[in-house]
């Protein structure tokens, strides 16, 4: 079942469906190895030899986002922006944790995902240092917002697609003197159809609207090697933020580090420098919260 997965899984590109089969290829790779080794045990080589190969698939999916977002030598970034996104998961009322969430980590810019009409009313209260607000909150998995403590050079909220996708909120930030585009955005879960692709390309679409620099984040719904993913980073010209990231520092479930994998994410430009990224404390969610730390190339600010 597990090899059948993994095979399905290359069949992304043509549908959504495939897709769902795409997502825990690092979980496939660990069961397929150890079949192999259980296989040579008990000596049947025939059956390793499929298990090894069907791993070794696995690898070379997975190696395909094994290329970290642009990473500037020493000296080679300039200006800082730290941007912190939570899914903080619609119904979560644990509103304390939230708070500390951007205790610890001060950030410039605060991207919150499922955003409800309760958590936004109460971070409106608790959050009085970020005064920049654009807040479209929501009674379903879909509200979002973004609050700022750095003086915002515009901000709107985007559906895209524009029929009939969920708001994303497009921001400019000044970094190192030199504009940059935040864009906050949920994508739909391939389970819902459709959408979850058309979505992806519509942000791929609107990618030259959002400036030279930009930084799109948020929770993406699916891992950084599916097709669809891919498409999105290619025909954007954007790179995530993985690559051989620790197994650790990927953010869902929360509940379960056997399952987790990184479906949080950072896709950004190539001026955009990726200075650190790794998950923030527990809010209450599914999701753990996704840390970034931004620059601009030294060669961009020129």
């Amino acid at each position: 079942m597990v090899g059948v997965a993994s095979v399905l899984g290359l069949l992304d590109r043509f549908s959504w469906v495939f897709e769902l089969a795409d997502v825990f290829r690092l979980q496939y790779l660990v069961v397929l190895a150890a079949a192999a080794v259980l296989a040579l045990v008990v000596r049947r080589p025939a059956l390793a030899a499929l298990a090894a190969g069907l791993a070794a698939l696995n690898v070379a999916v997975v190696g395909i986002a094994s290329v970290p977002a642009a990473r500037a030598p020493s000296g080679a970034a300039t200006g800082s922006l730290r941007l912190v996104v939570a899914n903080v998961e619609v119904g979560n009322t644990d509103y304390a944790a939230v708070e500390r969430l951007v205790t610890q980590t001060k950030p410039e810019v605060f991207g919150v995902v499922e955003l409800t009409p309760a958590m936004a009313q109460h971070l409106r209260q608790a959050l009085p240092q970020y005064r920049e607000r654009v807040l479209r909150p929501h009674s379903d998995a879909y509200g979002i917002g973004v609050f700022s403590r750095v003086p915002l050079l515009s901000a709107r909220s985007e559906r895209l697609p524009a029929n009939d996708g969920p708001p994303s909120i497009v921001a400019g930030v000044r970094v190192a003197g030199r504009p940059m585009t935040v864009v906050v955005t949920h994508v739909h879960t391939p389970f819902a159809g459709s959408i979850h692709v058309r979505q992806l390309q519509a942000l791929a679409a609107a990618r030259p609207t959002f400036g030279g620099s930009v930084a799109i984040c948020g929770d993406f719904n699916s891992p950084p090697w599916s097709g669809p993913i891919r498409s999105f980073a290619s025909g954007a010209g954007l790179r995530d933020l993985y690559g051989h990231g620790a197994w650790r520092a990927w953010s869902w479930p929360s509940w379960s580090w056997a399952l987790r994998v990184p479906i949080d994410n950072c896709f950004v430009s190539s001026g955009v420098v990726v200075r650190s990224h790794r998950d923030g404390p527990r809010v209450g969610s599914d999701h753990f919260p996704l840390v970034v730390d931004l620059g601009v190339a030294a060669n961009e600010t020129r």
